[in-house]
């Protein structure tokens, strides 16, 4: 039988140490101070002034060497004066050969700084997708967009698709008799585009009007345009997402797309977009 350490037992309550909801994002940085570029311009030379003054007082104080005059063909008689008129033929190869020296110390330079291909993709990758919170997390955000009437048009169903494999997004596309329900999950930079192509890239009554126009050739110009739109019903923030990748289901009726979406444990986005009025 365990014995009880008599010593351990007091009236206090130990109680454990609270933490932050894993769902809940953590509050914003503060945001850097607004300048103009007024203001830009003068915080430069500022610094250009202090780090001139600094290297300035190194080459008073020895800790420096002095630079070169930099001389040049049409400033040759008032850097070096009289010796000018004594060689001229050997001061010339000697301010051309300083030049040349001066613009492939340039192209070195240059060509140090220069990214290769693998650093050139690597930087490209961080812009569009690296991204990380407070606590140098990636945060997954979803999207929840409904379509009225109809996303069997080609053209549109590959931008909704497409667009979501090249942004990294996981998710999917179901569709079924007049209303079809997109879900994407990902991050902040990625869900942004996303949210542009589906609210004001796509035109989606365009796109419903010309598949009107491969059904029935022969409909009247009078007729209304058919009430296709899309709105996004709901955006927020979840621990972790529910799709591995994305993709597009084409459902016969409500409750096999309804089914799609519960096999993932997000059932309630269907019932949320379908009661959803707009």
């Amino acid at each position: 039988m365990t014995e009880v350490k008599k010593e351990k037992v007091t009236l206090y309550v130990e109680h454990p140490r609270p933490i932050q909801p894993p769902a809940e994002p953590t509050p914003p940085p503060p945001q850097p101070l607004k300048l103009t570029q007024k203001e830009r311009k003068k915080l430069r030379t500022q610094r250009r002034l202090a780090t001139e003054k600094t290297r300035q007082e190194m080459i008073r104080q020895g800790l420096l060497e002095p630079s070169k005059p930099k001389v040049k063909m049409n400033n040759l008689m008032r850097v070096v004066g009289s010796e000018a008129t004594q060689d001229p033929t050997r001061l010339e190869m000697e301010i051309r050969s300083a030049a040349s020296e001066r613009e492939q110390a340039h192209v070195d330079r240059n060509i140090a700084r220069k990214l290769t291909p693998a650093e050139r993709r690597e930087k490209k990758e961080r812009k569009l997708f690296d991204e990380k919170n407070n606590n140098n997390t990636p945060e997954t955000i979803v999207s929840v967009y409904k379509v009225n009437n109809d996303l069997s048009h080609p053209q549109t169903r590959y931008k909704v698709d497409v667009n979501a494999q090249e942004n990294r997004l996981s998710g999917c596309a179901v569709m079924s008799q007049g209303v079809c329900v997109v879900v994407v999950e990902g991050g902040n930079k990625s869900i942004k585009r996303y949210q542009k192509l589906m609210l004001k890239r796509i035109n989606w009554v365009a796109a419903a009007a010309v598949k009107e126009e491969n059904e029935y050739e022969d409909h009247d110009d009078d007729d209304e345009k058919p009430n296709n739109e899309c709105a996004l019903v709901w955006q927020g923030n979840v621990a972790k997402p529910s799709f591995h990748r994305f993709s597009v289901h084409e459902c016969r009726t409500e409750i096999t797309a309804r089914k799609v979406l519960s096999d993932a444990g997000v059932g309630h986005y269907w019932d949320l977009a379908v009661n959803t009025q707009f």
